[in-house]
């Protein structure tokens, strides 16, 4: 039987990797947790699993979370994960899922420390502790500034990096291929995590739902600010390219698809975890705004009429604007191999990604969801399978 070790299970992919785990393999599975003691590393992971399990509607996993599921206190920035290794199993398989998805470069010094510090300490311990597999949790961006189709190749241009996520993200995969000689190693890329493919739950607020959350503040602040009411019929200016490609992949497919990689013999190395529906950068953009309640925007090549409100909603797109200007297609053989074409394929239609952006803004202070403007999305009552 097969042992395992994971880190980031409290996470979002991690725990729900955990999750898919518990449904198609035997045995206990292994979590490193920070904690001050076991108990309270314990208590962390079962709350945090059993979390997801309730919002993916899977509740009757709790049962094999607290049989099956156990927690070593561990942090990742520490020499060897901080493990004690007198205590721990020897173990088969260890998955690395946890990272900073900081981006900006004032947390580069914090990024590279978790990012690229972290997967060389995980590295060591699956070392110390016997693992002869290694499937670390990368994402699909390390194509960084690439556009067009993205190959399932290695990626070792820094260059190409948006941001400092992106650059720390392509030194860690080199950690990890530098292990191929100790370790059997696959690569696992994600594109942009959202919510569960059915519930549309989600606990990582980043991606399509950090640009839901600019696009809520710039109009709950802008006004106050500039000393302007923002009209509903008053468009801003964006500096994107509204046919681009725009890559969600729910998170559990990342997790299904994970899973059956890991399972299966394929000899491949680079796995994209994408999604083959790709909706264009004008129907996200324009879904999201019409569900806070602003206009669809006027699409710019340069910033030569900008307003002052312009500048301002322009000021919250830095780490979005890449991907809606560098449109990409990740190429998904190696994937498709294994899983088959179906299993990455997940609905993006303007509704559904209505569903999506409406369940993270019920979360939020201050959005009233009467604002929508319905121009684009059915009323929520029509529409919505999850309330």
């Amino acid at each position: 039987m097969t042992i395992r070790l994971l880190t980031g299970a409290t996470g979002f992919v991690g725990g729900t990797v955990v999750l898919e785990l518990l449904e198609r393999t035997e045995g206990v599975i292994y979590a490193m947790v920070r904690g001050s003691d076991d108990e309270v590393a314990t208590k962390r992971l079962h709350e945090a699993l059993n979390g997801l399990a309730e919002g993916y509607g899977r509740p009757e996993l709790a049962t094999a979370i607290a049989e099956r599921t156990r927690a070593i206190r561990g942090d990742m920035t520490v020499a060897g994960g901080g493990v004690d290794l007198a205590t721990a199993p020897r173990i088969d398989e260890l998955w690395h899922c946890a990272a900073s998805l900081r981006y900006e470069e004032e947390y580069r010094e914090e990024i590279e420390a978790q990012n690229i510090g972290g997967t060389r300490n995980i590295l060591q311990l699956a070392q110390d502790l016997g693992a002869t597999t290694f499937n670390y949790v990368s994402t699909s961006y390390v194509a960084g500034a690439r556009r067009g189709l993205i190959r399932e190749v290695r990626a070792t241009d820094t260059s190409v990096a948006n941001n400092s996520y992106e650059r720390s993200k392509i030194q860690a995969e080199a950690l990890v291929l530098d292990a191929v000689d100790r370790m059997r190693v696959r690569v696992l890329r994600p594109s942009i995590v959202i919510g569960h493919s059915v519930t549309r739950h989600g606990i990582n607020w980043s991606g399509m739902y950090g640009f839901a959350r600019q696009v809520l503040l710039f109009k709950r602040v802008a006004g106050r600010r500039l000393g302007v009411e923002m009209l509903p019929d008053t468009p801003v200016r964006l500096l994107a390219d509204p046919e681009s490609r725009l890559n969600f992949v729910p998170v559990d497919m990342v997790a299904r698809n994970a899973v059956s990689i890991a399972l299966s013999d394929s000899p491949e190395t680079f796995f994209h975890l994408a999604n083959s529906e790709q909706p264009t950068t004008s129907d996200v953009i324009t879904t999201v705004m019409d569900l806070v309640g602003l206009p669809s925007p006027i699409w710019a090549s340069d910033t030569t009429d900008f307003t002052p409100v312009d500048d301002v909603f322009d000021k919250g797109m830095d780490f979005y604007r890449p991907h809606m200007k560098n449109s990409k297609t990740f190429d998904l053989t190696h994937t498709d191999a294994v899983c088959g074409a179906d299993a990455s394929r997940a609905p993006m239609g303007i509704d559904d990604l209505a569903e999506y952006v409406l369940y993270f803004l019920r979360q939020q202070r201050g959005f009233d969801e009467s604002a929508g403007l319905g121009r684009v999305v059915k009323p929520a009552t029509e529409r919505l399978r999850v309330a």
